[in-house]
């Protein structure tokens, strides 16, 4: 096992999973912004979940050293490249893990830093981050890890070792289709920052329904068109069954299979949300973005992912809030 692990990015994510390393005894950082890190020293770092909360006296830091053996990178999509610059200037060695949404991480990370040093984790879990010192964990978790590059495969089984120390991780053959998977997954994430509904509400409003429905569907099939597969869980049939059926027959498997996670009264909100209730920055041009780009590049409209991403901009841009039927006015059925 690793002597050393640094967490460069500590929000929800991160702060969950260096909690539960620092609990099995593993010699772990976080590496976060000023008021996480003055929270975490001052009161130790408080982590919700299902079965209670406790306080954990967790390491905390806001610089990043050249001591550690491996980085769990868990800074947002939008954040990476300018990490890895931070990383790079160590000079070191260490493993780095890329922890985002979206599907560009693995790539820009091994632009700066090169493939060998690149494993790449998907991110099967809801947790929130909404006050310093304080981090919930909303479900169960799945972490995937893999290599998306043949120089760094040699790498992956110590991730897949430390990171089971703290959630269930499995290793994938294809970390690529896996991160695609869960793209199709997080375009949601659009409709939630534009209302500003927990994803619970949200995805039983019988437009809000159809809207995410419709962005999916095209989501999968752009992707698939432009050459990108997604792979053989449970999940990413649910995806491509929805992508195939008439639109009525993919309510029932919506309902039951996605929306079902969350129950009516659940007051979670994706990790856009969150970040628009922090004033922070949108990853959205890394989600619904990516749909875009590839459509373009296909030749293939994508109105309701570039109408997501249009309003989602605004909404950041003005601070403000849109009902779902301001929503719902955007786009054509």
């Amino acid at each position: 096992m690793p002597q050393a692990i640094a967490v460069f990015g500590a929000g929800a994510i991160g702060s969950l999973v260096g909690a539960r390393l620092h609990e099995s005894g593993i010699n772990v950082r976080l590496v976060g912004r000023q008021t996480q890190v003055d929270a975490i020293r001052a009161r130790g770092l408080l982590v919700k979940g299902k079965n209670g909360s406790r306080l954990v006296r967790v390491p905390a830091t806001t610089s990043l050293d050249g001591t550690a053996d491996i980085i769990l990178l868990t800074v947002k999509s939008q954040d990476v490249q300018d990490a890895c610059r931070t990383i790079a200037a160590l000079r070191s060695d260490a493993t780095v893990v890329t922890m985002q949404n979206g599907v560009r991480s693995d790539r820009e990370a091994a632009d700066i830093l090169g493939r060998a040093r690149i494993v790449g984790c998907v991110l099967n879990i809801s947790a929130t981050y909404l006050e310093p010192g304080v981090v919930e964990q909303n479900t169960s978790g799945l972490f995937q890890v893999g290599a998306p590059f043949l120089e760094s495969k040699a790498r992956v089984d110590a991730v897949l070792a430390l990171l089971s120390l703290a959630i269930k991780t499995e290793q994938v053959p294809d970390i690529a289709r896996s991160r695609w998977t869960k793209l199709m997954a997080n375009l949601n994430n659009a409709i939630m920052a534009i209302t500003g509904w927990p994803i619970g509400k949200a995805l039983r409003h019988p437009g809000l329904t159809r809207l995410s429905i419709a962005t999916i569907r095209e989501g999968v099939k752009t992707a698939q068109l432009g050459g990108h597969g997604l792979d053989q869980t449970r999940r990413a049939r649910t995806f491509r069954l929805m992508s195939t059926l008439p639109m009525p027959l993919s309510y029932p498997i919506f309902r039951g299979r996605l929306a079902g996670n969350f129950p009516p009264d659940s007051t979670y909100g994706p990790s856009t949300l969150q970040s628009f209730q922090r004033h922070s920055s949108s990853e959205l041009d890394y989600l619904n973005g990516e749909i875009v780009t590839l459509g373009d590049r296909i030749g293939r409209p994508t109105p309701f992912n570039a109408g997501l991403l249009e309003q989602g901009r605004a909404v950041f841009a003005s601070g403000r809030h849109l009902s779902p039927k301001e929503l719902l006015e955007h786009f054509r059925f």
